[in-house]
């Protein structure tokens, strides 16, 4: 009987020392990747739920003039004529 109540003690010893040695390594892990997570997921939904501001897609002319001369600096020298063999955008029939 004595015997038996021992081997019970310890086994239920070991069980409470690996049920601790997985807490220490795995505990503070997973609650830490929780908080990220659930800290995330407020985040996005305050930010959901403000308004934002949508910019206009027509350019002024003051940005009109710029494109342009941008566009011309970039095409300055670098007109080629079509080779023979075509670009790849073209079909060769």
């Amino acid at each position: 009987m004595s015997l038996t109540a021992f081997l019970a003690l310890s086994i239920l010893g070991i069980d409470f020392l690996i049920y601790v040695l997985f807490q220490w390594t795995y505990g503070e892990k997973r609650t830490a990747i929780a908080r990220k997570i659930a800290a995330q997921r407020i985040a996005v939904d305050q930010h959901a739920s403000k308004p934002f501001v949508v910019s206009s897609r027509k350019a002024t002319p003051e940005t009109q003039k710029r494109l342009q001369l941008v566009r011309e600096r970039m095409t300055k020298g670098k007109r080629k004529e079509i080779s023979s063999r075509g670009s790849y955008s073209e079909r060769l029939a």
